[in-house]
């Protein structure tokens, strides 16, 4: 749904890149290749012959990073890099030596260093470790950043600062709880730590959405509760209503579900699903996986004869559907992520055999960068549903959306504000504009508001054609924040 692309795009990390205008040269200097930031820039630089961090008061620009690379070309292990700070690691087998001079890093890669010895517990070299993982969770590898705090908290467990930097990296891993427990540990009381608190016990919410086109017109009320059992379980419930409108016909459709999810590892999830329509009888239920972290997961999933209320007939006569999906997201460099998912979907009516069997894929790019408290961007999506097999009792039709749209986000306070405009064209038919606005709002510690809506000329089952869209929701953290 375009509504819950711009909400996932209100969180997007940092982009790594800024306007050419900020360029300084990037000249070489005495055989060794530069690092080079914008004249005037403010520079500081921690780090040993495996990696070096470097904060700077001004951004980079790429062409310097690119200048960069060409030079020093495979000496480069890892090279990452924000609005704010620059991590570079040396190839295996290689160390590096450091020089700054003003607003230029003279990087000297050399043989590998000896080995060190073992530190203690009470190391104070830390701050470069620490910073990198700063520099990994900000440029949108959380599950990297967690790994390596961990590497870090498992050498030195008594270190505050470790500690402190695990609880955050699992907090931005999505691991609430082993955040939370880590900050109680610790003493923390600061947003961040009362935040997780509050949500790690669970969370309760409310929302609703619009949709209206000019063949079908829904409004979807729903509330659900999950509750967390413990670090790794979670079950929840809730009720939805959908209330849809075919010309001078109205139908309403209560649906009652539960699930319970279980983290099977650190990055992996399975979750059972039920659903069933309190009016028709439909029931159906499912199971979900998915592995990895936000810089790169695969998923998977089947679910047999939900209900499903997607076209004018199912809305009317009590549909379902049953599915079979695969996919995966990767973020191929930090400010741009790809994602592509299948699957296989019978559409049918209660008390009828499946009526249409379809395919559909669905896949895009997105291309954020960031500059101080606001992110541009551009994104492209791919949205298509072939019809393979029709037996009568659903009007169906084969559809292929293309949509390019612009993209912007800024923070005014807490509140983080996302516009989405662009076009789409349907090629068996069909274009027009696509414009949106986001809101998510964090209030206190416990309480999340996020709307969002537009207009959209993306054809789905039942929504030929434009449509207006809208949705808002309120959710409430099941914990005190203490």
């Amino acid at each position: 749904m375009i509504a819950a692309l711009i909400l996932i795009a209100a969180d997007t990390g940092p982009v790594l890149r800024v306007p050419a205008g900020l360029l300084a040269d990037g000249e070489v200097a005495g055989g060794d290749p530069q690092l080079v930031w914008p004249e005037g820039a403010t520079l500081k630089v921690e780090g040993d012959g495996g990696e070096i961090v470097v904060r700077a008061d001004r951004a980079i620009d790429e062409r310097a990073i690119d200048a960069f690379r060409g030079a020093a070309g495979d000496a480069i292990g890892d090279l990452r890099w924000n609005d704010d700070s620059l991590v570079l690691r040396p190839a295996t087998g290689r160390d590096l030596r450091w020089r700054l001079t003003g607003n230029r890093v003279t990087i000297g890669f050399t043989a590998p260093a000896a080995e060190p010895a073992p530190a203690g517990d009470d190391a104070p070299d830390l701050d470069p470790q620490l910073l990198a993982i700063e520099a990994d969770v900000a440029a949108g590898y959380p599950g990297e950043g967690r790994r390596r705090a961990e590497a870090l908290a498992a050498t030195y467990p008594n270190d505050r600062r470790v500690t402190r930097i695990l609880a955050d990296a699992r907090s931005a891993d999505g691991d609430a709880a082993g955040a939370t427990r880590l900050y109680r540990q610790l003493g923390a009381t600061d947003r961040t730590a009362r935040r997780a608190a509050a949500f790690a016990p669970g969370a309760a919410s409310v929302g609703v959405t619009l949709r209206d086109g000019s063949d079908l017109s829904q409004v979807e009320s729903a509330a659900r509760v999950d509750v967390a059992l413990n670090d790794r379980t979670t079950i929840g419930g809730g009720v939805r209503h959908v209330a849809s409108s075919i010309g001078d016909e109205r139908r309403g459709s209560p649906v009652v579900e539960a699930s319970a999810t279980v983290r099977v590892g650190d990055e992996a999830r399975m979750q059972a699903v039920l659903a069933g329509a309190l009016d028709s009888g439909v029931t159906g239920g499912g199971i979900r996986y998915a592995s990895g972290s936000a810089e790169g997961q695969w998923r998977a999933g089947i679910t047999l004869h939900q209900p499903d209320y997607s076209t004018r007939e199912q809305a009317l006569y009590d549909g379902w559907l049953t599915r079979v999906s695969a996919g995966a997201t990767y973020r191929i460099a930090p400010g741009l992520v790809g994602q592509i998912d299948l699957g296989g979907n019978r559409y049918g009516l209660a008390g009828a055999d499946g009526a249409v069997d379809t395919i559909t894929l669905a896949g895009g790019i997105d291309y954020i960068r960031r500059r101080g408290g606001f992110a541009f961007g551009l994104t492209y999506r791919l949205e298509a549903e072939y019809v393979q097999r029709r037996r009568g009792g659903i009007d169906f039709a084969t559809r292929e959306n293309h949509t390019v749209q612009g993209l912007v986000s800024g923070a005014i306070g807490e509140a983080q504000l996302t516009g989405l405009a662009g076009w789409t064209v349907d090629r068996f038919g069909g274009d027009g504009p696509n414009a949106s606005l986001g809101l998510a709002l964090p209030v206190g510690d416990a309480w999340r508001i996020e709307g969002s809506g537009g207009i959209s000329s993306v054809t789905r089952p039942g929504f030929a054609g434009q449509q207006v869209f809208a949705r808002a929701g309120v959710t409430r953290g099941l914990g005190s924040g203490r």
